[in-house]
């Protein structure tokens, strides 16, 4: 069953909807998610374009090209990273699962860049390592 999952910025400027049935995530240890959420990985939910509804400010998103082609989006007046995209190749977008509203039921399928991965940090579970983005990772597996 389809279900909206919502989400916002730390200041409410920018909401949005992820509409699902479930929600798949991946941590990602790459040094551009390290700088830009200030942690040693970011969890980001998979979706694909047709599953996001931006619902308030989604005029105020800004983008910055962290990479060739790859975009993180964020809100200009709190500075929380709202999206990445381009990333993949295949259409796909990353939603920082940590601007979903509560505590909603993620299913982690894996690590990947864990070749970038911080001495000070050690993954403690037995879910697949990637050392870079996982072949077929995209909107076929979300």
């Amino acid at each position: 069953m389809i279900m909206p999952y919502s989400g916002s910025c730390l200041c409410g400027s920018i909401r949005y909807e992820i509409h699902r049935n479930h929600l798949n995530a991946i941590h990602c240890y790459c040094g551009m998610c390290r700088k830009a959420h200030g942690t040693a990985f970011s969890t980001h939910v998979l979706a694909t374009p047709t599953q996001i509804m931006w619902t308030h400010g989604e005029s105020l998103r800004k983008a910055y090209e962290s990479s060739s082609k790859s975009f993180r989006e964020f809100c200009p007046e709190c500075g929380t990273h709202l999206l990445v995209h381009g990333q993949s190749g295949d259409g796909s977008l990353a939603i920082p699962a940590g601007t979903i509203d509560g505590d909603s039921e993620l299913t982690i399928m894996g690590h990947m860049y864990t070749e970038e991965l911080v001495s000070w940090y050690t993954i403690a579970d037995d879910l697949p390592q990637h050392k870079q983005w996982p072949a077929g990772f995209g909107p076929n597996q979300i």
